[in-house]
């Protein structure tokens, strides 16, 4: 047993797991102080707080702060790790669990912003760079166990969308095709669909006015009661939102049949799209086995009832399913230790090497914890094999990159040199002085010349004669 660490990266929530710790969870908001350190969770009133740099990863576009200054957002989000990381009292080796719909640009852009960490890479080794999917199907074939054959569907719902993964259980979990993010089913959605519904409720019986200036910082508090009333809604069937707007101070009824009427046709939407994704995979529904869902969206009970009900098959999820990609990226490091991997990185796997009739987009924890290397689903939506060549991160470096090489040892023969086949030079006077072949009868020259006066003098005596 190491003191491996396992990070995931969310729009709403960044996460910190040790084995036998308890997780560290806090919301996705980095805050700078003049007096001590930056903190990262939710705003306290003090500070200087940016928000939404998950979501600007790689973007050259940086974020511009309240007092003016910019920010670019891979450096915010490696700032931030590095505070959840001390948060959870370190640890090594570090694997982070990204976003498994996020390109290699953006991954290589947290890749650069990481390196201004020593902290997240202990002992000289950069931290691990793994898609969430494989981290989260790592953390739920460990607890509560997923099944041995058949695709598993794992649906990721997060704050600003929701990722579908196919996943082939008989195969060590290696992924079917690209993750296909679907944005129009996420956290942020039904928090805003709540606060409409509140807002409806309070304008037709008051006459308060919710849009007015002084009611700006009042409807950003109200979102966030409206957050955590749709969290206490996965246990409850109602719940009260403290209401505080201009013209109306109360708490405002909500239940659990309301909440389902206003999400319940973007699940619907959600729905179709999984088994779009099926079809153009040609994955029948009787190959799903089971459903795996992770994220704050995987704890609402209709979200489990409708994919159950649509895919006739389990749903596989966790009691705090928010967590799962942390706890699976700690587990996916502990493998790596497992595997004796001196410098976490490892040869490539090539394309030709991938089951039949599977795109190698990336393999499972397993077979990624023993030294494979996973490869990125390329822009038009085939699959490329030389990307990535490391296993500890995925990046669209250029291909002259010099890359360390973490094989074994080369074997050589006696008497001959490791770096390169020996290479034989002729003597000088055996390349100079040797007298050359004689040439054949069609290539000398008299012989040629000879041939063309004759073609000439007979092409004459035809246009005579003619």
């Amino acid at each position: 047993m190491t003191d491996a660490l396992g990070l995931s990266i969310g729009m709403t929530n960044l996460v910190a797991a040790r084995e036998g710790r308890q997780p560290v969870i806090r919301r996705s908001i980095f805050t700078l102080h003049n007096d001590r350190a930056p903190d990262v969770g939710e705003y306290t009133g003090s500070g200087l707080p940016l928000a939404g740099f998950v979501e600007r990863v790689g973007d050259p576009v940086p974020l511009v702060a309240a007092d003016g200054s910019q920010h670019r957002g891979e450096l915010v989000l490696a700032e931030a790790l590095d505070v959840m990381a001390r948060a959870a009292g370190g640890g090594a080796p570090v694997v982070i669990a990204v976003p498994a719909h996020w390109g290699p640009s953006t991954v290589g852009a947290l890749r650069g912003a990481l390196r201004n960490k020593p902290a997240l890479s202990p002992d000289g080794v950069p931290p691990g760079l793994v898609p969430d999917s494989l981290t989260a199907l790592a953390g739920l074939q460990a607890d509560p166990g997923l099944p041995i054959e058949g695709v598993v569907v794992l649906c990721d719902f997060g704050g600003s969308g929701t990722s579908v993964t196919l996943a082939d259980a008989g195969a060590d979990f290696a992924t079917i095709g690209p993750t296909v993010r679907y944005p129009d089913f996420s956290g942020d959605q039904i928090d805003q669909a709540l606060l409409n519904h509140v807002l409806s409720g309070i304008a037709s019986a008051d006459n308060a006015d919710p849009a007015g200036t002084a009611a700006v910082g009042s409807l950003t508090r109200l979102r966030a009661e409206c957050r955590q009333a749709k969290e206490r809604l996965s246990a409850d069937t109602a719940t009260a939102i403290p209401t505080e707007l201009p013209g109306f101070n109360s708490d405002v009824r909500v239940t659990r049949p309301e909440l389902e009427q206003l999400m319940s046709a973007p699940l619907a939407g959600l729905l179709d799209a999984v088994e779009d994704t099926l079809q153009r995979n040609n994955i029948a529904l009787s190959s799903v086995n089971a459903v795996a869902t992770v994220g704050g969206g995987a704890a609402i009970p209709l979200v489990t009832q409708r994919l159950s009900e649509r895919l006739r098959a389990p749903v596989v999820t966790t009691s705090q399913p928010q967590l799962q990609s942390a706890i699976g990226a700690a587990l996916v490091a502990e493998r790596v230790v497992d595997a004796a991997a001196p410098t976490g990185m490892a040869p490539e796997v090539a394309a030709a090497d991938a089951p039949t009739g599977m795109a190698p987009t990336s393999l499972g924890p397993a077979a990624w914890a023993a030294g494979a290397t996973m490869a990125q689903p390329s822009a038009n939506g085939g699959d490329s094999a030389n990307v990535g060549g490391l296993a500890w991160s995925q990046d669209d470096a250029p291909g002259n990159e010099p890359v360390p090489y973490a094989g074994g040892e080369y074997e050589t023969a006696p008497g001959s040199t490791a770096a390169r086949p020996a290479v034989e030079f002729s003597h000088e006077e055996e390349m100079f002085d040797a007298e050359p072949a004689p040439l054949p009868w069609y290539k000398r020259p008299g012989i040629l010349f000879g041939a063309a006066a004759a073609a000439v003098l007979l092409a004459a005596g035809g246009l005579a004669v003619t």
